[in-house]
């Protein structure tokens, strides 16, 4: 245990907030303290009740200012960024975002996320349910007899590019009987056939392409948060109904053609409700063994009200230019729920 956390355990009041939360009693308030002070105790939280944590604050700033702070601590948070939903057809998302969010949502499924932080923002924005998000996750095992053609579909369905050679996030070769698949952007993981039998399965570094240790069995994850639930065909029927007039008509159908095309990530955002008929937040994904710690909660009640003005004036701005609205921003929700 780090010295500086085990230096807590000393003090009864930390020791009362233990005995309190062992016990189920709550919510639990905490003043006065400064922000390493904040960060000190939460991560001493963790180590004393192993159990996960999830911080919830009020902006990205604060956000990172606490991850920057448990580094005194802990290696075990990580950071959960709220989504860049496009607006419009010619801003273009950031690459590493995505990657971030679903390599998070991997370790919250994997059970590799002792503290979490994320923002009231990405708390209200909606998500695909996790059971659709990992409804046809891989798993492979040495000796397991399994067909290739049917390991590369499954790996196209969970969001993953065929390279010739794999270089960063999302992509998985085939040659021969070698498939590689990149499981973040430094690691990726080597599975070797002998005919259909799994002969072999290693963690490799992909600069190097050299091999790290062995494994006996591994299971792979989506590459990103935009798994489908439903067909492609069923998607676009939905879409056409959201035609309300005749120049919408035009650009829905543009959109539509781009979708069938297999363009459709980028989409997504604009008609959500049409991909995805059920829907959560980044809480539904927690156990119920997560500890919630509140950030300062009048400034995130304050930031929940204005970002539900913002959106309001970001749409009447849609409106004015007439846009379409994507159905992510909208579809959001509020405070008062998320506090329930």
């Amino acid at each position: 245990m780090n010295t500086i956390l085990g230096e807590l355990g000393k003090s009864k009041k930390f020791v009362d907030i233990i005995k309190n939360i062992e016990d189920k009693k709550g919510p639990i308030g905490i003043s006065g303290l400064t922000g390493v002070g904040e960060t000190q105790l939460i991560a001493s939280i963790n180590e004393y009740t192993k159990r996960p944590i999830a911080i919830i604050t009020y902006n990205e700033i604060q956000a990172k200012q606490i991850m920057e702070n448990l580094k005194a601590f802990t290696e075990k948070a990580i950071f959960f960024p709220k989504k860049e939903i496009v607006t419009y057809d010619y801003i273009a998302e950031s690459k590493d975002l995505p990657y971030e969010r679903i390599e998070t949502l991997n370790k919250i499924k994997e059970k590799r996320t002792p503290i979490l932080v994320t923002t009231i923002e990405a708390i209200m924005q909606r998500l695909p349910k996790k059971e659709t998000l990992y409804k046809n996750t891989l798993k492979l095992k040495v000796g397991e007899i399994k067909n290739l053609d049917e390991i590369k579909q499954k790996l196209v369905n969970l969001g993953y590019t065929r390279c010739d050679l794999i270089e960063g996030r999302g992509q998985f070769s085939i040659r021969g009987g070698i498939l590689d698949i990149s499981l973040n952007e430094k690691t990726g993981v080597r599975i070797e056939f002998w005919g259909d039998e799994i002969d072999s399965i290693r963690n490799f570094a992909i600069i190097s392409q050299r091999s790290i240790n062995a494994l006996e069995n591994i299971e792979i994850f989506p590459a990103h948060e935009y798994i489908l639930e439903d067909s492609i065909e069923n998607i676009c029927k939905r879409i056409r109904k959201t035609i309300v007039d005749e120049k919408q008509e035009e650009i829905i159908e543009e959109d539509i053609e781009q979708i069938k095309a297999g363009n459709y990530i980028s989409k997504i955002d604009k008609y959500f409700d049409c991909f995805y008929k059920e829907q959560s937040n980044i809480l539904d994904y927690l156990s119920e063994k997560y500890i919630i710690a509140i950030d300062e909660e009048r400034k995130i009640n304050q930031r929940a009200q204005n970002i539900i003005q913002d959106i309001k004036n970001l749409t009447n701005a849609l409106v004015e230019k007439e846009k379409i609205i994507p159905q992510a921003i909208n579809n959001i929700q509020t405070y008062d729920v998320i506090e329930d």
